[in-house]
């Protein structure tokens, strides 16, 4: 109803009850509904997400805490990743050409060069402060991030021979601080776990986070450089990564370690001689590395042979770009489902598991020799990135119930860099390989065979048969 006079400037508005009224959606304009549409359905879904994350215990613990600073970061490195997408450093694409992925592969290895023989066991002797640790990773990638904004001066794709001097150094400069927060995430972890979850959930929990915030962030990126452009793109990433940081400083103080205090879960291994330290290795570790490795090998095959194959070969006459598409899809599908039924699986002893999960992506890759289509690949590529998923997930929980706090960051170094140079040699073969579906899945199914094979020689029963009087330490 019209009641007198408008107030002035309030000409043709409708009354409101009061509170703050942004008018009908036709008054508002449709960009500005769809606007406010987004956000309140964005906030709604953060809410939801922040009740689920505070669930059984993990809120209390301090556990919520640092996956929601995991999942800041990681939308930290998704914002740096688009404005980089453009350039000479990052321009890596199915169609490039084989001498350029093979230079990003090699590029990929780098930061582990450093981070295995140096930051990893530099990050053993500060985990009394290992907030700080955290924090650090953060504000070096905030500054490497304004450091690459002021390189891109002419823009992504003119980067002159001067400003790369600045360019790829700060690059990889955040991808050596990235695996360095990884790292000492891990080894964080086992602190902040409430009583009742396990550590493969608790993980899962941190890697399902690490992939749904990126994807969130990726989009409005790509949003942010093609209106504004990679410098201020760059400069959002750099404010985020400084939240970050002060997220990670405001975790529980339990995320320290103290020098009178063991991990709960490492005081039953302890009493039965069975603590691990640096250059000890128990055979259940050995076993998870194996076979996670082995699926990490076969997740850079897949993503490199798949590309090239499925580029020159498309499937069922779809063009080349939608079967890329699938492929990557089918891939990030995978991870997710692995992510999500990994905590299903802590109660399965890690070499059984180990032989299901290689027995499973063995008998498809198998499968697609001799029927070779685009349903039998996207089966591979789901298959392959849910049994890796699931394989790390299991790794990181051996890792850190059997290793000794006091070391446990620089066995994440050593893990993490066999990790990658797997993924590299698959992704090196891959690229090597002539454009033939057979001979790739065949050489892919060898491989995996012979991990399936070692898997099942070390199983409990075998190895019993074998040393009637074992002397390796019991498993957790």
């Amino acid at each position: 109803m019209y009641d007198g006079p408008a107030e002035p400037g309030e000409q043709g508005r409708p009354a409101s009850s009061g509170g703050t009224d942004h008018g009908p959606p036709h008054q508002r304009g449709p960009i500005a509904s769809v606007a406010v549409a987004s956000w309140r359905a964005a906030s709604t879904s953060v809410a939801r997400a922040r009740l689920w994350n505070q669930r059984d215990g993990a809120g209390a613990s301090g556990l919520a805490a640092l996956i929601e600073t995991h999942a800041v970061q990681a939308a930290g490195d998704a914002t740096i990743a688009v404005a980089l997408a453009g350039s000479l450093f990052f321009s890596v694409s199915p169609a490039a050409a084989r001498s350029k992925i093979g230079l990003y592969l090699l590029i990929t290895m780098l930061p582990f060069v450093v981070i295995a023989p140096i930051l990893g066991p530099l990050l053993d002797r500060v985990r009394h402060g290992r907030r700080l640790a955290l924090a650090a990773t953060m504000v070096a990638r905030a500054a490497l991030a304004l450091a690459i904004g002021h390189s891109l001066a002419h823009g992504a794709h003119q980067v002159s021979a001067t400003e790369a001097l600045t360019l790829y150094p700060a690059a990889l400069g955040v991808l050596v601080a990235s695996r360095a927060y990884g790292i000492a995430r891990s080894a964080a972890v086992p602190r902040l776990v409430p009583h009742g979850m396990t550590l493969v959930q608790a993980n899962s929990r941190l890697t399902l986070a690490g992939v749904l915030s990126p994807v969130a962030a990726g989009v409005l990126a790509v949003g942010v450089v093609r209106t504004f452009g990679a410098r201020v793109e760059l400069f959002l990433g750099a404010i985020v990564y400084l939240v970050a940081a002060v997220m990670a400083v405001r975790l529980p103080a339990n995320a320290d370690g103290t020098e009178d205090r063991t991990d709960h879960r490492n005081d039953a291994m302890t009493s039965t001689g069975g603590l691990l330290r640096l250059g000890q290795v128990t055979d259940e570790v050995r076993a998870a590395l194996r076979s996670a490795a082995a699926l990490r090998w076969l997740s850079g095959f897949m993503l490199f042979f798949g590309a090239f194959l499925i580029r020159f070969h498309p499937l069922r006459g779809l063009p080349a770009n939608v079967c890329l598409g699938l492929l990557g899809l089918s891939i990030a599908a995978g991870n997710i489902v692995g992510t999500t039924l990994g905590p299903r699986t802590a109660g399965i002893a890690a070499r059984r598991l180990s032989v299901t999960l290689l027995g499973a992506t063995t008998a498809v890759c198998v499968l697609t020799i001799f029927y070779f289509g685009l349903t039998t690949v996207i089966v591979l590529a789901l298959v392959g990135s849910a049994a890796a998923a699931v394989a790390k997930l299991a790794l990181d929980g051996t890792i850190q119930r059997q290793i000794d706090e006091a070391v446990r960051t620089s066995v994440f170094a050593r893990s993490e860099t066999t990790l990658q140079l797997a993924w590299v040699i698959g992704g090196g073969i891959g690229i090597l390989l002539p454009e033939h579906a057979s001979l790739g899945f065949a050489v892919a199914a060898l491989v995996l065979a012979v991990a399936l094979v070692i898997a099942i020689r070390g199983m409990p029963t075998l190895r019993r048969s074998r040393q009637p009087e074992p002397t390796d330490a019991p498993a957790c």
